[in-house]
């Protein structure tokens, strides 16, 4: 007898990281949400959550942020107090701790900020770069006679250029799952969106679909415009990159050089500087301070080239 074949359904099942992120919003939602924040002016902040697509509500967003500053508080100060205390032996282990605890806090709740923003930077930074190329295909689709409505679906359906087709998505989205017609659509996703760019256009297009315009023209005019300011950015960026470079030989390295020095000075004069001796100066310098001063010079790049598109 043939064995009949089945084809494996693909799995809907998150992975178990996603998962426990979920559970974790859940929980910090749960302890903090609904009592806390319920109040809370959140309508700026609504509005960057949409454009770094990040799917939650702010009160998810805070109760998150205030459960994760309790936690690494508390774990910082634990740990921070062992080390100074216990295995340094420093007097004044209490007041490093809660400096070096304090610091830890700051930058863990920073860092929700930092990514919220660094994802609206990143898709700001894709849509830009699609945009001329897309203009240039909306273009061509409207000198065929093509409804604006059939322009829109005609550039949800596509597979390249993921970021704008994403934003083509959500205007379908709302036109055919929330029954919203064309400008109101595009209206609301151009609030949503990141790049200005994008949402200037949109809202042209609104104007010019309810009180007529030519769509080729002025697409054409709008690709050919946002190609010259993407070569300006980039222009301006090269230039920008040149100045790190200088800042980070001048600056960094010689800063790092210096320190170095000093740590040799030290353990010849057998001397310290408060708590640090040579040897602990060296180590702050291999495993703290280097490595800080690379992530931040990178960080500093990256968003200067994110800026430039």
């Amino acid at each position: 007898m043939k064995q009949r074949r089945t084809k494996k359904e693909p799995s809907l099942k998150k992975p178990v990281s996603a998962l426990l992120v979920e559970r974790y919003k859940a929980f910090s939602y749960r302890l903090f949400g609904k009592h806390v924040f319920t109040t809370e002016k959140t309508g700026a902040l609504s509005e960057k959550l949409k454009m770094a697509n990040m799917r939650y509500t702010p009160s998810v967003f805070y109760s998150t942020l205030l459960t994760t500053g309790i936690l690494i508080t508390v774990l910082s100060l634990i740990v921070f107090s062992f080390l100074f205390h216990f295995l340094l032996t420093i007097d004044m282990w209490l007041l490093y701790s809660l400096a070096l605890t304090a610091v830890t806090t700051t930058v863990t709740l920073g860092m929700f900020f930092f990514v919220m923003n660094s994802k609206i930077s990143s898709r700001k930074s894709q849509i830009d770069h699609e945009l001329p190329f897309v203009l240039s295909e909306l273009s061509i689709l409207a000198s065929t006679g093509l409804t604006p409505i059939k322009i829109m679906r005609h550039m949800a359906q596509r597979h390249g250029n993921p970021a704008m087709t994403s934003e083509f998505r959500k205007i379908i989205s709302k036109i055919d799952v929330e029954g919203k017609d064309i400008i109101t659509a595009m209206s609301e996703t151009a609030k949503e969106t990141p790049s200005p760019l994008f949402r200037e256009t949109l809202w042209d297009l609104c104007n010019m679909i309810h009180q007529g315009g030519d769509l080729d023209a002025y697409l054409r005019s709008k690709a050919d415009i946002t190609l010259q300011l993407k070569r300006d950015i980039q222009k301006e960026f090269i230039e920008k990159l040149a100045t790190y470079s200088e800042m980070y030989s001048s600056l960094v390295l010689i800063g790092v050089l210096f320190l170095g020095i000093a740590a040799f000075l030290l353990d010849a004069m057998q001397s310290t500087i408060g708590p640090l001796t040579a040897d602990s100066l060296l180590l702050m310098l291999s495993y703290l301070i280097i490595p800080a001063v690379i992530i931040g010079v990178n960080a500093i790049v990256s968003l200067a080239y994110a800026k430039s598109g």
